[in-house]
């Protein structure tokens, strides 16, 4: 997991946007970074994690990784990707949810595409205009941003990594054992799925459902 946590080190001369999963809706993208006049040359993209699955242009989507002014964290469909040739239950589960299409690449393209999703961190942490925002596709289990961050360098019978892709709980607001995420201004995440962005204390969920209903929320970070 030495790649696991990420600090955005690369200048940024625009803004910086988030972006909710997008599972295969490169078009649709595209469309809504037109619409709010994003700037391909100096604006900073990041996603929340679930570039593809479940929709039409996922290899078009993975192709984003190769842009300067896009990255993103690692969502638990990145990760049936990588564990999916190795793993029968993570190929059944990848199959199940979307990941057909993945199976049906030659190995080349496959390994391709692991070696790519193996650099993503779980955890980016970026920098901007006096704000330190942070992202992480599914959760946090801790209420403090450098814990959390340190909980990926600890030995626990709790994998940080598994629980920062898959788990669900904060977004439960019934949940009383979360709370603001000190150490940080904003964090973003996706992976659960809520018809407009849910914000809870200083966490924004931002999976709207991309792929279901094409309503894809990007937010500009200077107004959140």
């Amino acid at each position: 997991m030495n790649n696991a946590v990420k600090v955005w080190d690369k200048e940024i001369k625009g803004k910086v946007f988030a972006v909710g999963d997008l599972h295969g809706c490169y078009n649709l993208l595209i469309t809504r970074l037109n619409t709010i006049g994003f700037d391909f040359e100096n604006d900073l993209l990041v996603s929340v994690g679930d570039l593809v699955d479940r929709g039409p242009q996922n290899l078009e989507c993975i192709s984003l990784l190769e842009q300067p002014w896009f990255t993103a964290v690692r969502g638990n469909h990145e990760e049936l990707c990588i564990h999916g040739l190795s793993s029968l239950a993570h190929k059944q589960c990848h199959v199940g949810n979307g990941g057909e299409w993945f199976y049906a690449l030659d190995s080349t393209e496959q390994n391709e595409i692991i070696q790519k999703f193996e650099q993503l961190p779980i955890v980016l942490e970026v920098s901007h205009h006096g704000k330190k925002f942070g992202f992480v596709h599914g959760h946090i289990e801790e209420n403090d941003w450098d814990e959390f961050k340190a909980s990926f360098f600890k030995e626990s019978l709790r994998d940080a990594d598994q629980l920062a892709m898959w788990n669900r709980n904060r977004f439960d607001s019934e949940n009383k054992q979360y709370t603001k995420v000190g150490g940080v201004d904003a964090v973003f995440l996706g992976h659960t799925v809520t018809p407009k962005p849910f914000k809870r204390d200083n966490c924004y969920f931002i999976d709207t459902g991309a792929v279901h209903w094409a309503t894809l929320t990007v937010l500009d970070l200077d107004k959140v």
